[in-house]
């Protein structure tokens, strides 16, 4: 299928937040905002679990991987910061909240981005080889 690569992670994502938002919880604006706020760490999580699938997958993959690995750590860290300070800011009721928002979904964005196409250079080459060995 087409796209796949992108439907899936974003239809995985959709489903843990409608859980979180949904489940055992009264629907309020704030609780809302909150899970929002909460939304760029699970896309970084998923990203990261990805760079780990790709390190894992084949030795080849492991020093590429490892910094990869590495590097996913270290936003993640960042990450959560962004998140826990939208939260204080929405809190106390000013706009910067919206700042750290925009700005994690695009870091987190990013990492996603940055995972999928790891993965996806990986199977292209490994298709590419098939193809040059069986033409042999």
């Amino acid at each position: 299928m087409e796209h796949l690569q992108i439907i899936l992670p974003t239809v995985l994502l959709l489903i843990g937040f409608l859980l979180k938002l949904l489940i055992g919880r009264k629907y309020d604006l704030p609780a809302t905002i909150q899970a929002i706020c909460e939304l760029p760490v699970d896309i970084v999580l998923l990203s990261l679990s990805f760079v780990v699938a790709f390190t894992i997958a084949k030795v080849d993959n492991q020093t590429t991987g490892l910094f990869y690995c590495f590097i996913g750590f270290a936003v993640t860290i960042l990450n959560v910061l962004l998140w826990r300070v939208s939260i204080d800011q929405f809190l106390k009721g000013t706009k910067l909240w919206i700042l750290f928002l925009v700005f994690n979904l695009i870091l987190s964005g990013f990492a996603i981005n940055k995972s999928v196409n790891l993965i996806m250079e990986t199977e292209v080459i490994t298709n590419n080889s098939e193809i040059n060995s069986n033409q042999k």
